[in-house]
């Protein structure tokens, strides 16, 4: 080997492993001659390219057998020979390498492959996202589960696949926002270009656009497609409910249900977290566990604002925790529901306080089909909130366990606040899934087989209500917390919150104390918002910190009466509402980055013959409403299909189109 070659070996030795590996490829040809050489030089050459364990184990065993002659030859030599040997070693450019350099080569070359290249970070595609459609989309409905399972793949490409429209570039989609607009009709649309219409599926779905619209590149940027409204042939169901249960696979499902078996529970497995309490709208304690210290500041500011008419339950010398049910009945004033009623009962279900409430306010409405107060009943009753609030707080430890069927109502009327709250509208789940609550009347008849609140003439009993509440509590203890709850399906939120997707959802029924959340990554957030303007807004002001916003807009269902708005709600003509749709349309548009989804759907078509209808019916009582159901079958079938007709609209937003403001 020359004394080039030996430099260049020695370079290659040092240099990283990218290096390594093309001046190993420069000395190939160099180290071709190099045979079965039982030489140290020879050996450590074959050595530098050997990529075999096997082959280089062999050539270390040799190198290490010439390391020790070769050290036998010195000690035999003369010293001006020695000195000679030296020189000519130095000469090589290799005497560095004896038998303990070349393990340590070794070692290095069985840790670092010479062939290994390091990997290169793959630039980000700048190629915007977008939408193809088959032909088959522009003869059929595609439904709420279509848009969900369109949303869910924009953010989880190993869900499935929606099969009515084809995602290109998928993985560039970053954000998506999903806007339920009841009240748009077909009429709100008018024709692009009626030669384009039927030369394919992409040209004809973009055919007419939302006249609103002012800016002429988005009113090409939307796809409007037919909507079919969950339902049958007979009812309507809620679309928005369709669209954030999520169905779970089978697997899901009995994993699930293994989960929930095979856990025992106490009492304490079914206490409300401070995210629930605050979800169903319960006055907060500032002992409930879980609460953050920051939290539990805000809620004692909130306190001192109550003027002496909130209480706090506090903590008292019980031997042990005590459980109680308690259940309210409510007349109506005109301030709005005031208790009338108030029943508990201890775990054995015995009645341990029962008393009439005289309110300090007129009632306009005794409601005694549901409360089954009269004014006879509270003719004498001098026992005033007050004295039933003192009477709880002797009662009622903050340490105990209440127990209630949509226990809030009750809270707010007595208002009093309690750290420990178990609902039962909560751990028992309606039929239909979330966001439904179960009637306590449907517990008691499926779970505990007995009729309550069953008699309209006499109205509801609240010790028999807070009796049913108990049972159904204890009932949930044997069995665990699989036992009445749905495990067909999810919340979308909850199902994407496990991928660090961050949704926001906004509308008028959010929690008004969804800022007190506990959250910690905050991925599922909420926001109540009385008004389309709120909804838009926060929407902008959010667009880069959230992933998926859900939204839904009632300015046009209110002014074309497709729903009743609250009295404090003001009303705008339909033409004022059409416009202000397409200017926050544009708007939210317009704040979304490039490749975003956007999703407009009416959800339901024109739902008011369907209203009119079952208002009439839902006036009648509970046995004429089978027949008067009957009698109008037929009315209610075209009702039905008309309100089943909605409307979607879908855009992904491209990079270059500009908004005209």
């Amino acid at each position: 080997m020359t004394f080039d070659t030996a430099e260049k070996l020695n370079t290659a030795l040092d240099s990283d492993p990218f290096s390594r590996r093309n001046s190993v490829k420069d000395l190939a040809s160099s180290l071709e001659t190099v045979k079965e050489d039982t030489s140290f030089r020879s050996g450590v050459a074959r050595l530098s390219i050997c990529e075999d364990d096997e082959a280089r184990q062999k050539i270390m065993q040799k190198l290490s057998r010439s390391g020790s002659e070769e050290a036998l030859e010195d000690s035999n030599v003369s010293r001006p020979d020695m000195r000679s040997k030296r020189r000519r070693r130095r000469s090589s450019a290799l005497s560095t390498l004896s038998a303990g350099g070349a393990k340590k080569i070794q070692r290095e070359l069985s840790s670092q492959s010479l062939t290994a290249v390091p990997k290169r970070k793959k630039k980000k595609a700048s190629v915007n996202a977008s939408l193809s459609f088959p032909s088959e989309t522009l003869k059929e409905k595609i439904s709420m589960k279509d848009v969900r399972e369109f949303v869910t793949f924009i953010f989880d490409h190993r869900s499935t696949s929606p099969t009515w429209l084809q995602i290109n570039h998928a993985k560039n989609i970053s954000k998506a926002v999903v806007l339920f607009v009841p009240g748009l009709q077909p009429s709100d649309f008018c024709e692009v270009n009626g030669d384009e219409a039927d030369a394919n599926a992409e040209t004809h779905l973009k055919s007419t656009y939302l006249k609103t619209l002012e800016s002429n590149e988005l009113k090409h940027a939307f796809y409007r497609l037919m909507l079919s409204a969950p339902g049958s042939k007979n009812t309507i169901y809620s679309p928005y409910n369709s669209f954030v249960n999520v169905s779970l696979t089978k697997k899901e499902r009995e994993q699930k249900r293994e989960e929930l078996a095979s856990r025992k529970i106490t009492l304490y497995d079914l206490l409300m977290s401070p995210d629930q309490l605050i979800e169903n709208e319960y006055p907060i304690h500032p002992l409930t566990p879980g609460v953050s210290p920051d939290m539990r500041d805000v809620l004692q500011k909130q306190a001192l604002g109550d003027e002496g008419e909130w209480v706090e339950t506090k903590s008292l010398q019980h031997d042990d925790p005590h459980t109680f049910a308690v259940d309210c009945e409510m007349c109506k004033a005109k301030e709005g529901l005031v208790l009338t009623r108030v029943s508990v009962v201890d775990f054995d279900c015995n009645l341990i306080y029962d008393s009439l409430v005289k309110p300090s306010v007129p009632i306009i409405d005794y409601l005694t089909k549901y409360s089954g107060i009269t004014e006879e009943k509270l003719r004498n009753v001098t026992t005033t909130l007050k004295d039933v609030q003192n009477k709880l707080l002797e009662l009622v430890s903050a340490d105990d366990v209440l127990i209630g069927h949509s226990l809030q109502s009750d809270l707010n009327a007595l208002k009093l606040k309690h750290p420990r709250i178990i609902d039962t509208a909560t751990i028992y789940e309606h039929k239909a899934g979330p966001p439904f609550k179960p009637a306590l009347r449907y517990l008691a008849s499926e779970y505990l087989h007995i009729d309550i609140q069953n008699n309209d003439l006499i109205g509801h009993d609240s010790f028999d209500d807070a009796k049913a509440c108990m049972e159904l509590t204890k009932l949930k203890l044997v069995n665990g917390l699989g036992f009445g709850v749905g495990t067909n399906s999810e919340n979308l939120f909850q199902r994407l919150a496990r991928q660090d997707i961050r949704s926001l959802c906004l509308n008028d029924y959010a929690p008004k104390q969804c800022q007190l959340a506990t959250d910690k990554k905050n991925l599922e957030m909420k926001i109540n918002c009385q008004t389309d303007e709120d909804i838009t807004d926060n929407i902008i002001s959010n667009m880069e910190s959230r992933d998926l916003f859900v939204g839904r807009l009632r300015e046009l269902e209110f002014s074309r009466g497709y729903a009743t708005p609250s009295p404090d709600v003001s009303v705008v003509s339909e033409d004022i509402a059409l416009r202000s749709l397409g200017e926050r349309i544009e708007r939210i548009y317009k704040s979304c980055p490039p490749s975003a989804a956007m999703i407009v759907c009416s959800g339901t078509g024109d739902t008011r013959d369907w209203l009119r209808i079952m208002g009439e019916i839902n006036k009648l009582d509970r046995e004429e409403r089978a027949n008067e159901r009957k009698k109008l079958e037929i009315e209610i079938k075209a009702a039905v299909t008309k309100a089943r007709n909605g409307i979607a609209l879908v855009a992904i937003k491209d990079e270059d189109i500009p908004i005209v403001q």
